[in-house]
């Protein structure tokens, strides 16, 4: 809704011509009839902003790029008076994707606050203008780049500081009907992971944009940049990018970092849905056990974990492949090679928290925690008769941390010798699993799963800031099975079950190894 006011916030007039937006006929018929200074001393205000009051009004007046007063322009002059970024772009980014509906595929906004001494009671004070300096520029910001399958580039960004909040939304070249609603599709998750970052703390709301339409869009790039109100001030950005064979994550902020790919090219060896599940659950307990070993932060680890659940959860299954194929890519898995794989796209995930030096008496002494994981598979051979298939699992955790000598109380470590009664621990684990199968002639010639695990915790125990033991307790353990037997399509002792009953049997024997292939930090026990 607009009225029009004598007392506002618009302006009316565009300064340059290169921040016009190309619009659609309806959106441009829907543009404000006063486009100068010349014109007339009324100018067409936002109804959001005049809601606000005459007052409110006067005392803050807004400068404008463009004159429009399309759904974006009233949003951005509806949320400008918020100080967070999750109110300064509520809505914003949806707002700015729905226009791809209308026909609107180039728009450049900016609202400024007018400088001090500017009038809101006369037009020269509040029609001088604004640049679009602020566009990919602004304290907080978000930017989303969308490759269509016939190669045309759209290009997102929202920008905000102290005193501007602007928009910006192009595309290279001309969109097919179904690019636009592939694009249009995705206006909500954007807005949800523009909604996530912008919390404290942040949520990474990624799940809907990995459901982007592969037969339209071949590529997706979000970043963001948002600051926080803290002390000191600190910034978390975040990176993603997604195609139709790899997924990506990055992010940091003021409890540390985490990055996370997904490699989903070698569709091969992806499982059924059942395994992915069961993969994902192992792994699930494999980052709480190492959380809880080297008291890692909680809530970056659940970013953590939700990051890695979630995209893997976008890669799907395994492809219903041709079984004489003679190149790897084409071969179709017997199932006892999949029984020896996690079933998940291969991928490399680490997270690390901000170290903190707690100890004024020993700045050497930092809480840190780094966790890496990852898969790597290799299936080649020259036909799907003489294949080889391996992949390997690792893991390795790095950690640190005081504890007070008396349990369920707190430390307050500082440079008073009283203080210092704690223990220092100091956390070094590695744990791999490696997958080998190969065949000939047709046959299964070896398949055998190789698992290795070591823990070292080193304790250093202080009273009243004196040392009084050091021990490092090593553990080192392994294991090596030959699976060929276990492989095998018939068991000793099956010689009275019919076809299915073998069948089924062989599946669940199957599901059971399976359960042994997944990485494990006490391997070997």
């Amino acid at each position: 809704m607009t009225s029009v006011s004598s007392i506002a916030s618009w302006n009316a007039s565009t300064l340059r011509g290169s921040a016009t937006a190309t619009v659609s006929r309806e959106a441009t018929s829907s543009l404000p009839v006063t486009t100068s200074a010349s014109a007339s001393s009324s100018i067409v205000a936002l109804g959001a902003a005049a809601g606000q009051g005459a007052t409110q009004a006067a005392a803050a007046p807004l400068q404008w790029e463009r004159a429009s007063r399309d759904q974006v322009s009233e949003l951005m002059a509806k949320n400008f008076s918020a100080s967070a970024s999750a109110g300064r772009f509520n809505g914003l980014g949806a707002a700015l994707l729905d226009q791809l509906k209308g026909g609107v595929t180039q728009l450049s906004q900016t609202a400024q606050r007018a400088p001090n001494g500017a009038q809101a009671a006369t037009y020269a004070g509040i029609a001088t203008g604004v640049s679009g300096a602020l566009h990919g520029m602004g304290d907080d910001k978000f930017s989303l780049g969308i490759t269509t399958k016939s190669g045309v580039e759209v290009k997102l960004s929202l920008d905000s500081d102290g005193d501007a909040l602007a928009v910006q939304m192009t595309a290279s070249d001309a969109l097919t009907d179904a690019e636009t609603r592939a694009l249009g599709q995705l206006s909500n998750a954007f807005q949800e992971a523009i909604d996530g970052m912008a919390q404290d703390p942040p949520q990474l709301k990624l799940a809907g944009l990995m459901q982007f339409d592969t037969k339209q869009l071949a590529s997706l790039d979000l970043r963001a940049r948002v600051g926080l109100d803290t002390q000191p001030p600190s910034v978390q950005t975040l990176s993603f990018q997604a195609d139709a064979t790899q997924r990506k994550v990055a992010f940091s902020g003021a409890a540390g970092s985490l990055d996370v790919k997904v490699d989903a090219s070698q569709a091969a060896s992806l499982g059924s849905p059942d395994q992915q599940a069961r993969a994902l659950k192992s792994y699930m307990s494999q980052f709480d056990q190492a959380a809880t070993r080297g008291h890692a932060d909680g809530g970056l680890m659940t970013l953590f974990k939700e990051t890695f659940s979630a995209l893997h959860s976008s890669v799907g299954d395994a492809p219903q492949l041709s079984l004489g194929g003679t190149t790897p890519g084409k071969w179709q898995l017997a199932a006892q090679d999949s029984a020896m794989l996690t079933g998940l796209a291969d991928f490399s995930a680490s997270v690390a928290q901000t170290p903190k030096m707690d100890n004024p008496m020993r700045l050497s002494e930092q809480d840190a925690f780094a966790y890496q994981v990852g898969q790597s598979t290799s299936i080649g051979g020259r036909s799907i008769d003489e294949r080889a298939i391996s992949q390997q699992q690792t893991s390795s955790l790095s950690a640190s941390f005081h504890m007070p000598l008396v349990a369920g109380t707190s430390l307050n470590l500082t440079t008073a010798a009283e203080s210092q009664n704690y223990t220092y621990h100091q956390i070094d684990d590695r744990a791999s699993s490696d997958a080998n199968i190969v065949y000939r002639d047709g046959k299964l010639a070896k398949a055998t799963l190789e698992q290795s695990s070591s823990q070292s915790t080193r304790i250093q125990r202080y009273e009243m800031g004196k040392l009084k033991s050091d021990l490092t307790t090593p553990s080192e353990h392994s294991l090596l099975r030959d699976l060929v037997a276990s492989l095998a399509p018939y068991q000793a002792g099956e010689t009275q079950l019919n076809l299915e009953q073998k069948a089924q049997q062989r599946t669940q024997r199957l599901r059971e190894l399976n359960e042994d292939v997944f990485l494990k930090a006490d391997a070997g026990r």
